[in-house]
């Protein structure tokens, strides 16, 4: 009898081994299917590479993939990973470039959002900021650029609740702040 006992609760522990090990290998093979970079850069490294002013052909040659085009507009995007991507879109002469990143991978807890009022004065009253001066109020967090066009940049700060603060910096008037947001 002890002997069933023993040999019952033996198989249902080598059961439970069995299935987590299973679960957990299954899981790893999910982030690392998720994790391989289609092309030559990773989204962040890429439009770090790309200029607003680049044709379409350019822009697979520097991301080392052809993009998808909409068949709707005038809109190519480059799936880069399964959750990450790039965007051109057309604009008069120029493409609009953005970002779709995973916030949980660029979140940092060194940010500080508790500057967002005094940013917003000095927006609002025309003096602006640097990108330079952001990262310093920001707790010295560099930001992540997440969208590009011919006259700005723009970056993005996750802070450790996944809040996200965005501004765009012109590139043509003294590198000023002219947008910001924070949701």
């Amino acid at each position: 009898m002890k002997l069933k006992k023993l040999m019952c609760a033996l198989m249902i522990a080598l059961s439970l081994v069995v299935v987590t090990g299973c679960q957990e290998e299954q899981k790893q093979e999910q982030k690392e299917e998720e994790e391989v970079v289609k092309g030559k850069c990773d989204v962040k490294e890429c439009i770090k590479l790309l200029k607003a002013t680049n044709t379409i052909e350019e822009m697979n040659e520097i991301i080392g993939f052809e993009a998808e085009k909409s068949e709707y507009s005038e809109e190519y995007k480059w799936q880069i990973t399964k959750k990450t991507s790039l965007t051109a879109k057309k604009s008069s002469e120029n493409y609009i470039l953005q970002t779709t990143m995973i916030k949980d991978e660029i979140a940092s807890d060194k940010v500080d959002f508790g500057v967002y009022s005094e940013l917003k004065e000095l927006l609002d009253t025309g003096k602006s900021f640097t990108y330079e001066e952001a990262v310093q109020k920001l707790g010295g967090v560099e930001g992540v650029l997440d969208s590009k066009t011919s006259t700005s940049d723009g970056y993005m700060w996750v802070d450790k609740h996944g809040r996200t603060f965005r501004a765009t910096f012109s590139t043509t008037i003294n590198n000023k702040c002219s947008i910001m947001t924070l949701r």
